[in-house]
């Protein structure tokens, strides 16, 4: 049996969707998790994608991610910025860090949540975080280049956390968001450590949650 084959038939065993630089294909049926199927394209097949997506469906396996799934299709771009639209991608990174790449997954399903469920509250939103730090540092890595998302990353990184200490539990949660504060995104994840019942109050008021 070739190589190719046997990593074929190992994500088939999965129940997930996976697609090589191609349309999605359909791969088995699914297994016991609580896990909504993914629908997972590797844009260019290469051998760290592959990695990545056999990282995702572990995870998919161990942890019943069905409440912080809102969108089941997925690009796995080796080098690209971690996004959430049009289609949500994950890159390449924290293959050695299952945390890490569990909050990537749920940070960018967070955008989803907003998207989804309040267009009509994010004039609102932004208006309260930015009376909460109004002087929040935008330029990457502190912020993501752009006030309004960098301010709306407030309330996605407030998400983030709280599905992470759902989760993998409270210790761990905050080990990602206080490493996360020193690679991207620096200043915004230290507002939120630092503000965090702020935070949570106006996603309450807005009744903002996965």
């Amino acid at each position: 049996m070739s190589d190719r084959l046997s990593t074929i038939l190992a994500f088939a065993s999965a129940g997930l969707l996976i697609a090589t630089a191609g349309a999605f294909t359909a791969l088995g049926a699914s297994t016991g998790s609580s896990t909504p199927k993914l629908n997972v394209k590797l844009k260019n097949g290469t051998a760290l994608e592959q990695q990545k997506l056999a990282q995702i469906e572990r995870l998919a396996q161990q942890y019943d991610l069905s409440k912080y799934t809102l969108t089941r299709d997925l690009i796995i771009e080796e080098g690209a910025v971690a996004h959430s639209y049009p289609v949500l991608t994950l890159n390449g990174r924290f293959l050695n860090d299952d945390d890490l790449a569990l909050s990537q997954y749920v940070h960018e399903q967070g955008h989803w949540v907003l998207m989804q469920h309040h267009r009509p509250d994010m004039p609102y939103l932004y208006r309260e975080l930015k009376n909460l730090v109004p002087e929040l540092p935008i330029r990457p890595p502190q912020g993501d280049g752009e006030e309004r998302s960098s301010y709306f990353h407030l309330a996605v990184i407030m998400l983030e956390w709280h599905a992470m200490e759902e989760l993998v539990g409270p210790e761990r949660a905050r080990r990602v968001l206080e490493w996360k504060k020193h690679d991207h995104y620096t200043a915004i994840y230290a507002a939120v450590l630092e503000h965090r019942a702020e935070v949570e109050k106006i996603l309450q008021r807005y009744a903002i949650h996965f």
